[in-house]
């Protein structure tokens, strides 16, 4: 075929043009699409932008109580929610899931008198929810809600002088019982959580709303004296037996799945096979209890990859997030700067598992 010179100066152009339009062509019909996201500390535009230009269409609303409940009522009605609602829909975003604030009933996870006004705020919140039409609520259930060295967690140097999160059991293993909480066995723990988790379920149920429950985080059978319940799947299947509802799943922390030891792959046919799976935090851990630290996305243990290509297997359509992230050199507090390194590499591999 002749080449004119025209055609040598276009034939470059056109050969841009192809990736270009591939790149900025419209999903596929028959791709796997979960609702991939990030969790928001806030509901302001800043962070509702960020979370856009990430390509994201779904709020995952993990943070701050008080920015809904200003007065501090421990409960949200529907006109707060549906605030919150509203804030994400003018940026064109969706409120997927709120995370009810743990504070809210601190009765209840210490098994004290006053509970069931804890519990009754519990079913307001999650009536108002539905009455909105937000689909899900998260929520987690231990009396020794901490995040830092009182259970084990410390700082650690890692790639590039980032900051990881480690956790060490030993070095809590000989600490006292935390004041004010004691020591708490197994059975006392599932008293204290069936109480709780049967009326709110129930409330949930009712409301059209599915409850999203997080496994306990470190996952040691014991912290100071208290029994962690959801320290091993098992245990976690044993809830949904005890309490089966449509409206009742679990969080799938692959982090602190991982953290437990188990084979995650399994673990999410499992959960996945039984459409319990009702929302995913995507994120790499290096080694198990009693050790193990929280690392970037692409350096843990787990093989993340054939992960995602398990979610598919499964049918998992749910939101996907990469939660924990190692702090970065100039990021935020929320680890902005390190959930955008995540997300990216969790978009790549959603593309990656549909064009295999």
């Amino acid at each position: 075929m002749k080449i004119t010179r025209r055609g040598a100066l276009l034939s470059p152009l056109v050969a841009m043009a192809v990736p270009f339009a591939a790149w900025n062509a419209p999903e596929r019909r028959d791709a796997w699409n979960p609702k991939l996201s990030e969790n928001l500390p806030d509901l302001t535009p800043a962070s509702l932008r960020w979370l856009k230009q990430l390509g994201c269409k779904h709020v995952i609303y993990q943070d701050d109580a008080d920015l809904i409940d200003p007065a501090h009522k421990g409960y949200w009605t529907a006109a707060e929610i549906q605030g919150a609602k509203k804030a994400c829909e003018e940026v064109g975003l969706i409120l997927e899931s709120m995370l009810i604030p743990i504070k809210y009933y601190p009765k209840a996870r210490l098994g004290l008198p006053g509970r069931d006004e804890e519990i009754d705020k519990a079913c307001r919140t999650i009536r108002a929810a539905g009455e909105v039409g937000v689909p899900m609520m998260e929520w987690r259930f231990w009396p020794d809600f901490f995040w830092d060295e009182r259970v084990g967690y410390y700082e650690t140097e890692g790639r590039g002088g980032a900051i990881y999160r480690a956790f060490d059991y030993h070095r809590v293993k000989d600490a006292p019982p935390f004041d004010g909480i004691g020591v708490v066995d197994e059975k006392e723990m599932w008293a204290r959580f069936l109480y709780f988790a049967k009326p709110v379920i129930a409330a949930a149920e009712k409301a059209g709303v599915r409850l999203s429950m997080h496994p306990n985080d470190p996952p040691v059978p014991v912290m100071r004296g208290v029994a962690r319940i959801f320290h091993h799947p098992d245990n976690l299947r044993r809830f949904l037996q005890e309490v089966p509802s449509p409206a009742s799943g679990i969080t799938f922390c692959q982090g602190t799945i991982t953290e437990m030891g188990v084979n995650v792959f399994e673990e999410i046919r499992s959960f996945g096979r039984l459409g319990k799976i009702f929302l995913v935090h995507f994120r790499a851990v290096r080694g198990k209890v009693p050790r193990y630290t929280e690392v970037f996305i692409d350096e843990g243990d787990v093989d993340m990859l054939a992960a995602m290509k398990t979610y598919k297997e499964v049918g998992y359509t749910g939101p996907m997030v990469s939660d924990h992230t190692p702090r970065l050199q100039g990021d935020t507090p929320w680890g902005h700067l390190g959930r955008t390194y995540s997300h990216g590499y969790l978009r790549a591999l959603v593309q990656a598992v549909n064009g295999a």
